[in-house]
């Protein structure tokens, strides 16, 4: 019985490896012909937005069809709509302000600006020329009306004083009222203040006189020059207009404003996530209200347009694949159906374990990773789905 055995093992060992080596490893299968077997692969991409915000909306679901370009998200846009409102009045105010520098001086700024130094010229003349013999009289006479204005208040003073003593008197004895001794009163204080106002009337007449007779002093000459000087700088400054450097600043500016309203209309804009292809939604990773940072995946769309079987071959028969070569593909889940494609790639680097390849034996188990590239028009190859390729050898 073991002498049984120690045959039959032997012979069922041999047996397995030709069987494994006729399904997986055999070079063809005589008919010019290379069987092998894969995954069906599509093109897919994580969709995600390019500004932060909550996510106000998000309009499909998965297995949903989508077609390009049309919007699957939305962010809450209320503080980048603000923000675009204000970069639109800066780019006014800016545009205003280059205007006016543009335009250059008004008519009316210069005839103000010119009329101002005539004035500040004629001060000094004035002050130059010292006073006049006509302006002395002048302030002369203003003096004596003054002095005899000062005369007649102390007059009326005396007079309202004795009034005031005698009706004191004669309301002490009751002989008059509480009002009129109150008149009396108010008459006395009303002479006072009289006196008083023309004395000073004839205090300035007198200092206005002195400094006619004694002409302009140099302070008043040196602030009137200084006065002159800065009318006539002004005036020079209104009738060349803005100088070069100031309206290429406002320039700058006003492009500086424009861009900042282009990067808020994008960013607007960009509060809408939209399909980059026909495809169907493989997957989402955000719901509404959630608050996405730039980059974060929302959803996961692939383009079933774009298929292809994901397949390796061994390397003892990478020598027969070429680029081009034509391929039947079934998969289970449509037996009686079968795909036409040709091989798109073929690596250039094995990809298989082990990753450190010692012996001859072991490096003669590398495969190398192709793909064939299908026709899917209707859509019913997927992600994933196990199939089989025959490709079309040279025998």
């Amino acid at each position: 019985m073991k002498k049984r055995l120690g045959i039959i093992i032997p012979v069922a060992i041999v047996i397995l490896a030709i069987g494994i080596y006729s399904a997986f490893l055999k070079p063809d299968t005589g008919k010019g012909e290379l069987q092998l077997s894969g995954n069906i692969d599509i093109t897919q991409v994580d969709l995600a937005f390019k500004v932060a915000g909550r996510l106000r909306q998000r309009l499909v679901e998965e297995g949903d069809t989508v077609t390009r370009n049309q919007v699957v998200a939305e962010l809450d846009d209320t503080d980048l709509e603000i923000q675009l409102q204000k970069a639109l009045a800066d780019t006014g105010y800016a545009a205003a302000v280059l205007a006016e520098l543009e335009a250059g001086s008004r008519p009316q700024e210069i005839q103000r600006a010119r009329a101002r130094v005539r004035q500040a010229r004629a001060n000094l003349d004035d002050l130059l020329s010292g006073s006049r013999s006509q302006e002395i009289a002048e302030a002369a006479a203003d003096l004596e009306r003054a002095k005899a204005d000062e005369r007649t208040a102390k007059s009326q003073l005396e007079l309202a004083q004795a009034d005031f003593t005698r009706y004191r008197s004669v309301f002490a004895e009751g002989g008059v009222s509480r009002q009129d001794f109150d008149t009396q009163r108010t008459r006395l204080e009303a002479a006072r203040n009289a006196v008083a106002a023309a004395a000073s009337r004839r205090q300035a007449a007198e200092q206005r006189l002195s400094l006619r007779r004694e002409g302009s002093r140099q302070e008043q000459i040196g602030q009137a020059r200084s006065a002159l000087a800065q009318a006539e700088a002004d005036y020079a400054l209104v009738e060349a207009g803005p100088r070069k450097e100031v309206i290429d600043q406002a320039r700058a500016k006003k492009a500086a404003a424009t861009a900042g309203v282009a990067v808020a209309r994008q960013q607007l804009a960009d509060t809408r996530l939209p399909a980059p292809f026909d495809g169907v939604v493989l997957s989402t990773s955000a719901e509404t209200g959630s608050y996405l940072y730039p980059g974060t995946t929302v959803l996961t769309i692939g383009d079933l347009r774009n298929v292809w079987l994901r397949a390796f071959v061994a390397e003892a028969d990478l020598g027969r694949i070429r680029i081009g070569q034509p391929a039947s593909v079934t998969v289970d889940a449509y037996p009686d159906r079968t795909w036409k494609g040709r091989v798109s790639f073929i690596s250039s680097a094995a990809e298989f374990t082990p990753r450190s390849v010692q012996t001859f034996k072991e490096r003669t188990t590398l495969v190398y990773r192709i793909k064939i590239q299908l026709d899917n028009p209707d859509g019913v190859l997927k992600p994933g789905m196990p199939a089989d390729a025959m490709i079309e050898v040279a025998p």
